[in-house]
């Protein structure tokens, strides 16, 4: 029998017709990653918060209460912090081991894990290890007792053990479908988030600058930075007082940084593209129209341009189309 020759101009590899996930698989390699990526900010944002307060000395009653309720806008949390006695403690107690709210630390690593049982045999045993020692660090009987007595070691622990999480996903996973479905799931919380931290502290900010003088502004403009993972790279770049325009620009604008919104738009869409052409090389999906349209039009923004049409109103529309595209990978990948 002569031997059966595959053309190598073909217009579809095997790699392009490559067999789709298990949707349940797919969708579980996705909210692991999501809500690893959720804990790491919420600890983030709490540890700032909480370091932000101590550095600016005594601030005005009113914007001390807007400071601590900003965490709660970010993480799009309607209800009040239960309990008695001052705003801080309180908030940091509830954003870290309240079982009732579905984005403190606890909830998001204890729905990460429960994603990764889903699918222990798809993710490598480092990576279930690591995620089994953040939860069980956070379960432990003696965890109150060490968040009371070191809250900043506390929340680095979290934040470090997300990056090292992530390290791991990179570094011991095959970088094919499961590898992209958590990269998706990484950059679309990472943009949501940035987007309301830039949102929601600006607001704040503009309405007090009057009520600060330049070295307390600049604190709080440190402190939007450090909220994204972003003071040491913006300073690398911008030398002097913190601008709030050369702020709002790095953290939306520049594309060699991971923790920005262009780099992680593009990066999302790159993932949805690779997905689609191996899942589906005949077609686009909605969700890869979507950040395909965001990421062109982030990489030829202007900020003047972003400012004359309401900085609130450009981070609000990423947003919408953050939540959009991933209401269509919803419906594309897992509701089937």
């Amino acid at each position: 029998m002569p031997e059966t020759i595959i053309p190598t101009s073909s217009k579809y590899t095997f790699n392009q017709l490559a067999r789709p996930m298990l949707a349940r698989d797919a969708d579980s390699m996705y909210w692991m990653s999501r809500y690893v990526e959720r804990a790491e900010h919420v600890a983030r944002i709490a540890w700032v918060n909480s370091n932000l307060l101590i550095d600016v000395g005594d601030l005005a009653p009113a914007l001390q209460e807007r400071q601590w309720e900003s965490v709660l806008t970010i993480f799009n949390i309607q209800t009040q912090v239960p309990g008695d006695g001052p705003i801080g403690p309180r908030m940091l107690r509830y954003m870290t081991f309240s079982d009732e709210n579905p984005n403190s630390i606890y909830a998001c690593l204890s729905r990460a894990r429960e994603n990764a049982r889903g699918i222990r045999e798809q993710i490598s045993s480092e990576m279930w290890e690591k995620l089994n020692t953040m939860y069980w660090s956070l379960r432990a009987d003696d965890a109150p007792a060490r968040f009371e007595e070191g809250t900043d070691d506390f929340f680095r622990s979290i934040m470090t053990g997300s990056h090292l999480f992530q390290g791991m996903t990179d570094q011991t996973m095959a970088h094919d479908q499961r590898w992209l479905f958590a990269q998706l799931g990484k950059y679309l919380e990472r943009i949501a988030v940035t987007c309301r931290v830039i949102e929601t502290k600006f607001s704040i900010l503009r309405g007090a600058e009057r009520m600060l003088e330049a070295p307390l502004r600049n604190i709080h403009w440190m402190a939007v930075l450090r909220s994204c993972c972003s003071i040491e790279a913006y300073r690398r770049n911008h030398v002097g007082d913190m601008d709030p325009l050369k702020v709002a620009t790095f953290l939306m604008m520049e594309e060699n940084f991971p923790r920005t919104v262009r780099y992680a738009v593009h990066h999302a869409h790159q993932a949805i593209s690779r997905l689609r052409a191996e899942i589906n090389p005949r077609t686009i999906d909605d969700a890869e129209r979507i950040l395909g349209r965001l990421d062109t039009q982030l990489e030829y923004a202007e900020m003047h341009e972003i400012l004359s049409e309401g900085l609130p109103a450009y981070l609000q529309m990423i947003q919408t189309h953050v939540a959009d595209a991933a209401m269509a990978v919803q419906k594309a990948y897992f509701l089937h």
